[in-house]
């Protein structure tokens, strides 16, 4: 289990947290959505920032709409456990659709921290769900900032912005570098819309801004 010894407003000037074990990231969304390039992005970025990653996806039907799951591992040092995320640090919800066909709050740790795309507050999530009403639980419209910015309802970097600002886990840096590791092979005006949508979503936490609810 991650086990921070900094609190997020005293996180070096880098902005990562520092001190903590082995932090474990179960993302969830559909085919099409970017979960896997999300759990990418994410472990790209930690390497950049001197730490280890491990990113892997579990895929279920081949085809674009189908539930899809990505895991990150990320550490100090050497990652050796394998195998899939059962009680994950940070649970991650790319579409909140899929809270109707998979059971993706049972067994959680309390301590964990899940970030939701959607419309609702989290007094309105937390009601509909009293399963996680004890949890620490961020809302925000993924999908509404990235079709401000892309024109198109793939949320992915959004919510990693929006990660990154309730975290401090990765460095803005490390997190653009990433962004264009692993979008390369998009135009680079696409790209450079994905990063400011994420850091919009990011100022969003930083900035106490609208749109952002916890608890």
């Amino acid at each position: 289990m991650w086990k921070s010894t900094s609190a997020p407003d005293a996180a070096p000037a880098s902005g990562r947290m520092v001190g903590f074990s082995m932090l474990e990231i179960t993302i969830h969304g559909r085919g099409g959505q970017g979960v896997v390039v999300t759990s990418r992005i994410l472990g790209t970025a930690t390497l950049y920032d001197g730490l280890y990653a491990q990113d892997f996806p579990l895929y279920g039907a081949a085809r674009r709409g189908a539930p899809v799951m990505a895991f990150v591992r990320i550490d100090a040092g050497p990652i050796l456990l394998r195998g899939y995320i059962a009680k994950p640090d940070i649970l991650m919800l790319l579409d909140e659709s899929i809270i109707e066909v998979k059971d993706v709050f049972s067994n959680l740790p309390a301590d964990c921290t899940i970030i939701i795309n959607t419309t609702r507050n989290t007094r309105d999530f937390k009601a509909a769900h009293p399963e996680i009403k004890y949890l620490r639980v961020f809302c925000v419209d993924g999908t509404g900032i990235a079709l401000e910015y892309l024109k198109k309802p793939i949320p992915n970097v959004v919510i990693i912005g929006f990660l990154i600002g309730i975290t401090h886990l990765i460095t803005v840096d490390a997190f653009k570098k990433a962004v264009r590791d692993e979008l390369k092979k998009y135009p680079p005006d696409l790209i450079d819309k994905n990063i400011a949508g994420a850091l919009k979503a990011c100022e969003l936490v930083t900035g106490a801004g609208a749109g952002v609810t916890a608890r």
